[in-house]
Order: structure tokens, then C-alpha cells, then sequence
């Protein structure tokens, strides 16, 4: 007993009572003993070969399967990459005219890559076809630049550009706004954005200025419509002509600088006022004529200079061909700086015509005149009355006789 706290409290039995006599702590209980020490050990050794047997399949799968399904889904998606950008990069057929029409005549921005079996498409090609697909205005295409057209001619024959061999350089040519080709440069090619760049940057629609009348022949008379702005000065264009340009691609903007430059419908067309507010007028090729010539037909615009206003006469006059009032069918083929041999203006023409009734009554009077000069010389004292008008053959008689005096003279000089 224990007398702690002022109560009596019961004291536990030592631990030691409870042991076996003659025995220690660990060989009194019966899990810690060797034997049982080592069963464990072999039970644990047992369920440990067990789960790494049913592992080693996904062991292996982790370790090798894996990384082979990742190279596997690497190389479709390689594949399909490409199959994706090959596919957004059409051939044009080269037996297929509608087609060919519409991508080199067509107005929208074409880059063609030039390919046949015997090359690939450049990567640098596709990284831009790629690139535009997606923020770009540009199309790509690859055409075989040495097959045959429908002419008969190759494409460099048909645009008369230097032939390139292709399977040893790419080659790439730029078609927008009615024009071209553009060759890109070697050194362009060979940057992917740089080639992107390039492309979307030539393909901007922009107003030609008329300098010689080869360009007006180009641009207008082989088309079957353009649009001209006739100027006072060196045309600046405004902001908003631009996007009017972009709605009529197919159709090339070119200006006229009066003060340079004339043409055969200038009395048609008004000069205008005032440099910053061009004189615009339609310039369409009709069908041809009886002697094998295209017929024109010319439209100045008379409204105001706005966008809204300009779009909607193009619109009208251009894309659903309704003409207007001021239309004019043109009786002589229309010509820039260079007229015809024999032709006049309305000014020159008008001159020369009372010129000519002029000179056809001169001639009915002096027509009339002749009898009367005639009765004249028949009557006694007509040499007199002939040698005060002057007659040139009285003079030359005159100038005759003369001389032959002068010979008798000298004549008699000698003689003597």
C-alpha cells in the first residue's frame, strides 16, 4: 500500500511477475522469435515477387511502350501536318482553261510554286502556305511551270519570262490585281516569313500612272474594262480608294496626268479642277466589229467623290454591266499620245474642213474668171492688159527675149 496524498492506494504488480521464470523478454514472445522472424521475411518476399509479377507488363509498357506510342503519334501527326498543308495547296491543272483564267486574270492574289513530279515543295513554301491559311490574304498553288497550256506554250513562253529550271532552284511567281507574274526573290525564298511578308505586300491593289501608250494598251485596251482617274497633277490616291480597289481586283486603276498626257476622249472626259479630286471614267471592251476590231465604250462618272458613291457606280456599271445615260459608244479606236496617221481632233477637223470649202471656192471663181481673161487677150491691147496682171508666162517671155538680145550683142562685139 501506498500512503500517498492521504489515501490508500493499491501498488501494481512488477512486470517481471507476469514473465516466465528463467526466460527473456523476446524469447517470451512468440513473434519474435527466429522462426517467426523468418517466416515474415519469406511471406514478405513472396507477395513482393508476386506484385512485380504483375507489374513487369506495365513496367515494360512505361518503359518502352510509351516512348514508341509517342514516336508513332509524332510521325502521324508529322504526316498529317503535311497531308494538311499539301492539301491546302492546290494544283492548277493545266488542261483546265477556266481555272488558268481565273488565277492569271482573275484579280485575286495567286503565289504559285512551280513543281512537277520530279521536285517537292519547298518547306518554306509550305511553312507560308500554312501561315496564310490562317491570317493571310495570299493563296498558294503549284502549277508545272515547263507542261504545255492550252496555247501550246509553257508558262514562261506564254508570260515571256527568262525559263528557270526549277528542279534544281524553287522557283515561285506572284500573280494579283490583273498583273504580273512577280518572281520572288532567291533571297526571299528561303525565309518563310519573309516570303509571307513579301507575298501580302505585292499583292496590295495599287492605280498604275499612264507614262507610255504601250501601258495603255496593257492596262486598258487588252481588258475588258479599267477604270481611269484623270488628274490635274501626279495623282496622290486617297485612303479609301483602296478598298474599292480591293471589291474589283480583276479590274486595274490607272490615272492620267492631263497636263502630260492626252487622249482621243479627252472632250469626253471634263479636265479636272482640282488636283485632289480626279476626273474618273470607265474605259469597256465590247465585241468585236465587222473588220475584226473591239468596239469601246466609255462612262464618265458624274457623281460625287466619295466612297460609298464610286463603289456603287462600279458596282453597277462593272460587276452587273448596267449601263448608263452617259455612256458613249466610241466610232474610232481609242489611242493615248500617239493618234493615228491622218487623224484630227475636233478643233483641227472643223479647221480643216472650211480650209477646204475655201479653197473649193477659190477654185469655182478663178474657174469662172478664165473666159473673161481669154475674151481679155483676144482684143487689141490685151498684151498690155497681160503685163499689168502679171501673168507668169508673160514674164517668162519677157526674160526670153532678153537674153536673146543680150547674145546679139555680144555677138556684134566679137565682129567687130
Amino acid at each position: 500500500k501506498s500512503w500517498r496524498g492521504g489515501r490508500e492506494r493499491a501498488l501494481p504488480l512488477p512486470r517481471a511477475c507476469s514473465w516466465k521464470m528463467g526466460t527473456t523478454r523476446q524469447e517470451a514472445n512468440p513473434n519474435k522469435s527466429a522462426k517467426a522472424i523468418a517466416e515474415k521475411k519469406a511471406h514478405k518476399q513472396y507477395l513482393w515477387d508476386q506484385r512485380k509479377k504483375a507489374t513487369s507488363g506495365k513496367d515494360f509498357l512505361f518503359k518502352y511502350g510509351l516512348p514508341l506510342i509517342g514516336a508513332v503519334v509524332a510521325c502521324g501527326c508529322v504526316f498529317s501536318g503535311y497531308t494538311m498543308v499539301r492539301g491546302m495547296v492546290p494544283t492548277i491543272a493545266l488542261d483546265n482553261p477556266d481555272q488558268l483564267k481565273k488565277v492569271f486574270f482573275g484579280g485575286d492574289p495567286w503565289l504559285l510554286h512551280c513543281m512537277n513530279v520530279n521536285t517537292t515543295m519547298s518547306p518554306f513554301f509550305e511553312k507560308a502556305a500554312k501561315k496564310a491559311s490562317v491570317d493571310g490574304i495570299v493563296k498558294y498553288g503549284v502549277i508545272d511551270c515547263a507542261g504545255k497550256l492550252p496555247s501550246n506554250k509553257t508558262f514562261f513562253q506564254r508570260f515571256k519570262t527568262p525559263a528557270v529550271n526549277f528542279t534544281k532552284t524553287p522557283v515561285a511567281y506572284l500573280f494579283a490585281n490583273g498583273a504580273g507574274p512577280d518572281k520572288v526573290p532567291d533571297k526571299i525564298f528561303g525565309d518563310a516569313k519573309k516570303l509571307s511578308a513579301w507575298a501580302e505586300k505585292h499583292s496590295k491593289p495599287k492605280v498604275q500612272e499612264l507614262s507610255w501608250s504601250s501601258s495603255f494598251s496593257k492596262f486598258c485596251l487588252h481588258r475588258d474594262a479599267c477604270v481611269m482617274l484623270h488628274s490635274k497633277a501626279k495623282y496622290v490616291p486617297v485612303d479609301w480608294i483602296k478598298d474599292v480597289m480591293g471589291s474589283h481586283r480583276g479590274v486595274p486603276f490607272v490615272s492620267i496626268n492631263r497636263k502630260l498626257h492626252k487622249t482621243s476622249f479627252d472632250d469626253k472626259v471634263k479636265a479636272p479642277r482640282k488636283e485632289d479630286v480626279p476626273r474618273l471614267a470607265v474605259l469597256q471592251r465590247g465585241a468585236k466589229k465587222d473588220d475584226g476590231k473591239s468596239a469601246y465604250t466609255l462612262t464618265p462618272y458624274r457623281g460625287e467623290w466619295a466612297k460609298s458613291d464610286v463603289g456603287a457606280f462600279l458596282k453597277e456599271l462593272i460587276t452587273k454591266g448596267v449601263t448608263t445615260k452617259d455612256s458613249v459608244v466610241l466610232e474610232d479606236d481609242p489611242w493615248y499620245d500617239n493618234p493615228p496617221k491622218g487623224y484630227m481632233d475636233k478643233k483641227t477637223k472643223e479647221s480643216a474642213d472650211q480650209n477646204k470649202k475655201y479653197r473649193e471656192e477659190r477654185r469655182r471663181q478663178q474657174q469662172q474668171q478664165q473666159p473673161w481673161q481669154q475674151q481679155q487677150q483676144q482684143q487689141p491691147g490685151g498684151e498690155g492688159r497681160r503685163r499689168r496682171s502679171g501673168c507668169p508666162a508673160w514674164r517668162e517671155q519677157q526674160r526670153q527675149n532678153q537674153q536673146q538680145q543680150q547674145h546679139q550683142q555680144q555677138q556684134q562685139q566679137q565682129q567687130q
